[in-house]
């Protein structure tokens, strides 16, 4: 989805990425995937690209790079009730590998080894989203369904 640069004649690729991550398979762990979903059908800025992360992994830090802003939508261990959601900065907390993300590599080892090789990011905006079931079944929970509308508003909101 890359945009043609206005007077450049080149290829440009817009300023923003919503980026959700997840696991379709593990429950509530499907939240980003779903979100991306439903952001696909609804009339978004030019500016703006949304994609799929997946379950991430060391990847992530590549899809991360050469963006000026990202918003990452993931499940999240926040010891809130299931679909209660945080918006946050990777500054405003300590990321946690263990507690914030079921993921093989999780964003918080993604954004550790960012900084050890002296990585430049985006500025990072994070919805982590709390899940009732992340076990391996397919759907989502009551909850986290009923937080998606609510998660689509913040991540609108932002974009403006």
């Amino acid at each position: 989805m890359s945009k043609q640069a206005a007077g450049d004649g080149g290829l440009s690729r817009p300023a923003t990425l919503v980026l959700g991550l997840g696991n379709p398979l593990r429950g509530d762990d499907g939240i980003g995937p779903r979100v991306v979903e439903e952001l696909l059908r609804r009339d978004l800025p030019d500016h703006v690209e949304v994609v799929d992360g997946g379950s991430g992994g060391l990847s992530l830090l590549q899809t991360l790079e050469g963006w000026e802003h990202v918003i990452v939508v993931d499940s999240a261990q926040l010891g809130k009730s299931p679909g209660q959601f945080t918006r946050f900065t990777p500054r405003q907390v300590e990321l946690s590998p263990r507690t914030f993300s079921p993921h093989y590599a999780s964003l918080a080892e993604v954004l550790t080894l960012a900084d050890a090789l002296g990585r430049s990011l985006p500025q990072i905006i994070i919805f982590g989203v709390q899940p009732d079931n992340i076990d391996w079944e397919q759907g989502l929970s009551p909850a986290i369904e009923e937080a998606i509308p609510k998660v689509i508003r913040g991540i609108l909101d932002e974009l403006r």
